[in-house]
């Protein structure tokens, strides 16, 4: 199967601080990836480095074999974990910017996940609550035919019917030419979505496997199987 994102020996620094300790790691086209650990384990600055918004780091990242930049932001949808839209904008803006922005963006797609979650083209967004931003966020962003999605958090605030909701929505309309990285620490928000899991801590990988293998031949859940592997390491 081929690969759609491959690092080799990533390494970056905060101050002194070693956020990403050597990753060397690849994910393949038509997977869905969780990328979990616990918070301050790297996720997002790996996720961030991935984006081409970190620069200066050291080692090598690679998407569809080019380093990442503008022609890598061209097929790489992004999902932060904050609030990047204008204050001023309203929902049916943020809707207009990416239909602008983005040759890929399906906005019929969009529109119909924005209904689903009960979001208003006149509400404002920095009106919005905590859960209705994630929704909408996600909505936007999933309207997006990418090769690869990179989703920091996404399900963060969101209630469990409507997560069960956009679960079931990705699921259906998955494509098998993509791949989505969905880093999260929230393991049972996303485990029905998993084939792959990598284990990151203090800025490396420390566990990778097929999601199948973990319960079938530990008889585990993955996050049963995450707090396992955690139990010391968050306390430490």
């Amino acid at each position: 199967m081929s690969v759609i994102l491959k690092t080799n020996n990533l390494i970056k620094y905060y101050d002194e601080k070693k956020a990403l300790d050597g990753i060397s790691i690849e994910f393949e086209i038509g997977k869905i990836y969780g990328f979990l650990g616990p918070n301050g384990s790297g996720k997002t600055t790996f996720l961030r480095a991935c984006a081409a918004l970190i620069k200066k780091h050291e080692g090598e990242v690679l998407i569809d074999g080019l380093k990442p930049g503008e022609k890598t932001k061209a097929i790489v949808a992004y999902l932060p974990d904050y609030n990047y839209f204008f204050d001023w904008m309203k929902v049916k803006d943020a809707l207009s910017f990416f239909d602008d922005f983005f040759e890929d963006f399906d906005r019929e797609k969009s529109e119909k996940l924005l209904a689903d979650m009960e979001l208003e083209h006149e509400e404002k967004i920095s009106k919005l609550s905590k859960g209705m931003l994630a929704r909408m966020k996600l909505a936007i962003i999933l309207g997006r035919k990418a090769k690869l999605y990179l989703l920091d958090e996404p399900f963060d605030g969101i209630d469990g019917v409507t997560r069960e909701k956009i679960i079931k929505t990705m699921i259906s309309t998955f494509s098998k030419e993509s791949t989505i990285i969905v880093a999260t620490h929230h393991i049972t928000y996303v485990e029905k979505l998993l084939d792959s899991v990598k284990f990151l801590y203090k800025g490396k990988i420390i566990d990778e496997f097929d999601a199948e293998d973990i319960r079938r031949d530990k008889g585990m859940t993955i996050n049963e199987y995450y707090l396992e592997e955690f139990r010391d390491a968050e306390t430490d």
